[in-house]
């Protein structure tokens, strides 16, 4: 009976384990696994930065900003050479000013020449007194220098100031205790672990130890900017025009995103450094986090950097100062972030508008029509149904719905079953740009010709043609996600309605989108006539292949006639296509045989990447056979191979949907972290740095053997070169996260490769 007993409790707890596993993931070894076998990331709370931006007023030629200080309430002052400033109502897309200090009126008629911050508290020094408001107003340090301009305090309120050059130790009741002599100090802090003062200038570090009567020379060189020490420890840094080096060995590290360096802060246990262009600091991985250009700072000029409020960091420059936040958030939390903006910024007709203009400024977004429409909301509608799928969410729901309203109407304003639009406008006005030359413009530009018709639906609304394969793609990709995941039969019925009527158009016109003209569109092309006419090494040949075999995969799928396998297995029997799509990545390049040739092949191209990985889940998921499902997924593992440099985590996602057990998932919780909760188009700059390793010029352009923390780049989508180093922009352009973040994000949650939220 007993044992009976134990067998029963046995299989019960399997059965409790299994069910568990189903939600939750199964450890193995302590690393948590899904059903598949794959990794699991647990969504707990890690730090994610942001910057809030104070702009002087007053141009730096005007005005110069000398020093900062925040005290334990929270307030914020910044010295300039015209008086006390505040930063005013900034938020992170709402970026503030400095206004006039009116706090103590006492201090408006002071010369003060510089303040800093002591036990928590703003010191001021002026020309007559070091004091405080703070304390009762007690410390008030009558300190005999008329061109005091430099202080640090030490034990107990006493206090080493200088004006450059002469140096007074007073106790807290003002009495002076000793005086020496130091050309050109720079500045002056006090080390806690020593218990003695640093001073720098520009050819010397120095100490000064209470209670001796001389200064203590510790290094003399040339070029010397700033100094501090590390609180834990007795070691000291030293900062120059050309990088800094540690006390201990001297040696010079010059290897740095900018080696002009400016000042030098230890704050939260991390060494900061500014300079003439940027702040950045150490992390835990021996490497550089490098803040530059407005998605961070109002200058690059950095002159100081001071411990914040709320953990955070105050980053003083020539046009004003970022306060750097560093907020504790979960992934799930972040996409909630994005789900507001996008839909208070980014939807038109229920349209994903991929890019916004916010020309004055973020509370009202300019949306407008774009040539991929299709393409930007076929990604965002995945990205909800994703989301409706592991959360219920009715919100997303909702959101998918409006997307696929707007993409189904792109079918209904053309009045020809099968050819959809580009993208539809109100009171948009009527054009055509196809020339006899639009086919040499279009290659050449890489823009679509524009050619606006009357909407079939309504007399005020015209749609734009020339319909493209990259807009295929994103039609399908959509279709087939709201028919695998949807649990709407309208819905479904409705997406299966297009997805036939595409295919079928597609079909019946031998292989090409026929547009309205007659003739097939410029990039809607995949019968073997146009594909098999490239050299085997021009990427068009396999993109097309690939993309029109996971097309006619798909739609036999979900209709079951038989015209679209008996095709799929046409092309690839007959005319190669099973051979074109399975060939190695490693094998394409450019090719100079005919113009087409050359202008495709001259780069390799990200859209390309894109519109394969999209496809992929029509390639892999619905293969013919298991032998064709395993040829499909060395094809997909090969292209993944050659992108794992970009640590794209939507490309990772798409491979893991294989069932792969390996697929970069720490890359991908780096790409989703890293990812700036700022996407406005500011301009960044990296050519200068230093701290990067630059590799030859080749065919994939790129440029550096590890790509950049995302933050520090360019805002770039899936479909772009993650190794630009340098973009230009003034904030006045708004990506969407919808395509961008959001897709990767609720893709890898439904695929189970990243968790819930984990409680905190």
């Amino acid at each position: 009976m007993k044992n009976s007993q134990l067998s029963l409790l046995l299989i019960s707890i399997v059965l409790l384990s299994l069910i568990g596993c189903k939600f939750k993931g199964i450890s193995v070894s302590g690393e948590i696994t899904n059903q598949k076998g794959q990794p699991v990331y647990q969504d707990s709370p890690y730090i994610q930065d942001y910057s809030i931006k104070y702009y002087s007023s007053v141009p730096p030629q005007r005005l110069k900003l000398t020093a900062v200080s925040a005290n334990r309430d929270g307030q914020v002052r910044i010295l300039s050479d015209s008086g006390l400033f505040v930063p005013d109502n900034g938020a992170l897309f709402y970026s503030g000013k400095l206004i006039r200090d009116i706090s103590f009126p006492p201090l408006f008629p002071k010369k003060i020449r510089t303040i800093g911050t002591y036990k928590n508290q703003t010191i001021f020094l002026d020309n007559k007194q070091l004091f405080s408001n703070a304390w009762a107003g007690k410390i008030q340090i009558d300190h005999g220098l008329p061109n005091a301009s430099l202080f640090a305090g030490g034990e107990e309120f006493h206090f080493l100031i200088s004006d450059g050059n002469q140096i007074v130790y007073f106790d807290q009741y003002g009495k002076k205790i000793w005086t020496g002599v130091l050309k050109d100090i720079l500045q002056i802090s006090y080390e806690e672990s020593k218990k003695c003062f640093l001073l720098v200038t520009p050819n010397l570090v120095a100490e000064y130890y209470p209670g001796q009567s001389e200064i203590k020379q510790c290094y003399s060189g040339s070029g010397i900017t700033s100094a501090t020490a590390i609180k834990k420890g007795n070691e000291i840094v030293i900062g120059t025009r050309s990088g800094y080096f540690w006390l201990y060995d001297k040696k010079l590290i010059s290897g740095l995103p900018c080696s002009d360096i400016t000042a030098i802060s230890e704050i939260n246990g991390r060494l900061w450094f500014g300079s003439v262009w940027g702040t950045f600091f150490l992390n835990d991985k021996g490497k550089y986090t490098y803040y530059a250009g407005e998605r961070w700072l109002p200058g690059n000029n950095v002159i100081s950097i001071e411990a914040g409020p709320d953990q955070s960091v105050l980053i003083l420059t020539d046009k004003g100062i970022a306060q750097l936040m560093f907020k504790s958030m979960t992934l799930e939390e972040k996409a909630l972030f994005y789900e507001k903006q996008v839909r208070e910024k980014n939807i038109r007709y229920g349209f994903n508008c991929s890019s916004v203009g916010i020309p004055t400024g973020y509370s009202s977004a300019r949306t407008g029509n774009q040539p991929s429409d299709n393409l930007w909301t076929g990604m965002y509608l995945a990205s909800q149904l994703f989301r409706y799928k592991v959360t219920g969410s009715e919100d997303a729901r909702q959101n998918a719905c409006e997307a696929f309203e707007a993409m189904e109407r792109l079918h209904t304003v053309t009045n020809i079953p099968g050819l959809f639009g580009r993208s539809f406008e109100r009171d948009y006005k009527v054009e055509n740009s196809k020339g006899a030359d639009w086919k040499q413009k279009e290659l050449l530009s890489g823009s679509p010709a524009s050619l606006w018709l009357p909407a079939a639906d309504h007399s005020n609304w015209t749609w734009r043609s020339t319909a493209s394969s990259d807009q295929t793609v994103g039609q399908i990709f959509a279709l087939t996600l709201i028919l695998e995941l949807s649990d709407d039969t309208q819905w479904k019925a409705r997406a299966l309605k297009c997805l036939d009527n595409i295919m079928s158009y597609i079909v019946k016109n031998n292989l090409y989108i026929i547009d309205v003209d007659g003739e097939p569109t410029m990039w809607g092309k995949w019968n073997p006539d146009y594909v098999n006419k490239f050299p085997v090494n021009v990427g068009d040949r396999k993109i097309t292949s690939s993309n029109i075999i996971a097309f006619l995969q798909t739609a036999w799928h979900f209709t079951g006639k038989e015209i679209y396998r008996d095709k799929a297995n046409e092309l690839m029997t007959k005319y190669g296509y099973l051979e074109n799509l399975m060939r190695p990545f490693s094998q394409i390049g450019p090719d100079a045989t005919d113009e087409l040739s050359k202008v495709l092949s001259k780069e390799w191209n990200h859209s390309d990447d894109e519109m394969y990985f999209l496809a992929y889940w029509g390639l892999y998921p619905y293969a013919f056979s298991d032998d064709l499902r395993n040829k499909f997924v060395a094809a997909i593992q090969d292209h993944w191979n050659i992108e794992r440099p970009e640590q794209d985590a939507l490309w990772n996602f798409t491979y893991a949907m294989t069932g792969a057990k390996s697929f970069d998932l720490k890359q991908s919780i780096d790409f989703l972290r890293d990812y700036p909760l700022d996407l406005r188009n500011w301009a960044m700059h990296n050519s200068h740095r230093s701290d990067i390793e630059r590799i030859p010029a080749n065919f994939r352009g790129q440029t550096i053997r590890e790509r950049l923390p995302l933050g520090e780049m360019p805002i770039c989508r899936h479909n772009g070169q993650f190794f630009t180093l340098d973009s230009n922009g003034d904030g006045s352009g708004l990506t969407s996260a919808g395509d961008t973040w959001l897709l990767p994000y609720w893709m890898g949650r439904y695929l189970g490769v990243i968790s819930t939220p984990v409680k905190r």
